[in-house]
């Protein structure tokens, strides 16, 4: 008989490490995983760094992992201007960094800079440190000349070894604002990731258990998508915050951690 589990999608920060630590349990689960045949992918909403970055950090922590089994929201954003664009060239205003420019140099498009006066057909939004009011002016005036809006996540803080800062979602309020122009948010909790990764598995949605530390990204994505869910308690969201949510929010399963995440799922396999 199939396993009714064939693929676990699994978020990164929060999940299986924080910070340069890795939580107790995440190497436990998925050497368990392997052993039991069952694919694994890690989604993040991330986009500093390139998927190699985290195959090599996963890989040195322990967790057997390569650039195709780190699925970015940076990457999710080529793909998802790939199924738009195909061959034909296209001009991007990029607010972001080297992750999320590599990914999206193997497209047909070309890189404007805040100085240049062409009109961009897309403003692509990520994480930026180095933004500017100039960079905020060029966006501003593309999207009121008709570019395509599109945020590569809408996370309004940036989590840091030292607590928050400014994410992606404050640079895409200040153009909402700015343009009037509503973005199209490629990362969680779309499910573009997501299916993404169902893609590259061949797995359906009853076959798919989605991993994460966060209510309204890791599970509303999961939920949107129509698989099952399960939320562990070594990120962000409290006991408390758990047990009340509900609706798209609330998870099929929360687990102190990964272990008892084990404990649960390998009586359905």
């Amino acid at each position: 008989m199939e396993p009714s589990l064939k693929l676990v999608c699994l978020d990164l920060d929060g999940v299986i490490y924080r910070g340069d630590s890795f939580i107790d349990g995440a190497v436990f689960f998925v050497e368990k995983l392997r052993e039991y045949g069952i694919t694994y992918l890690f989604v993040t909403n991330s986009t500093l760094r390139p998927r190699s970055f985290y195959a090599e950090k996963l890989s040195k922590g322990g967790i057997p992992a390569t650039p195709e089994t780190v699925i970015t929201a940076a990457y999710a954003t080529y793909r998802y201007l790939l199924n738009r664009e195909r061959l034909k060239p296209f001009k991007v205003f990029l607010l972001g960094e080297d992750g999320l420019r590599n990914e999206l140099s193997l497209l047909n498009c070309f890189f404007l800079d805040e100085h240049s006066q062409e009109p961009s057909d897309y403003v692509v939004v990520g994480l930026d440190r180095a933004i500017n009011y100039q960079k905020i002016c060029k966006a501003t005036k593309d999207l009121l000349n008709g570019a395509k809006f599109v945020g590569v996540n809408n996370d309004a803080l940036w989590p840091v070894e030292d607590g928050f800062m400014p994410g992606v979602g404050a640079f895409v309020a200040a153009l909402r604002a700015a343009s009037g122009r509503r973005p199209y948010i490629v990362g969680k909790p779309n499910t573009f990731m997501l299916r993404l990764a169902m893609e590259k598995a061949d797995a359906t949605e009853k076959e798919v258990l989605m991993v994460g530390d966060k209510l309204d990204s890791d599970i509303l994505m999961g939920n949107r998508a129509k698989v099952r869910t399960a939320l562990v308690l070594t990120g962000v969201t409290s006991p408390e915050e758990a047990l009340s949510a509900s609706g798209m929010l609330k998870p099929d399963i929360v687990a102190e951690d990964l272990y008892q995440l084990w404990d649960v799922i390998k009586n359905q396999i």
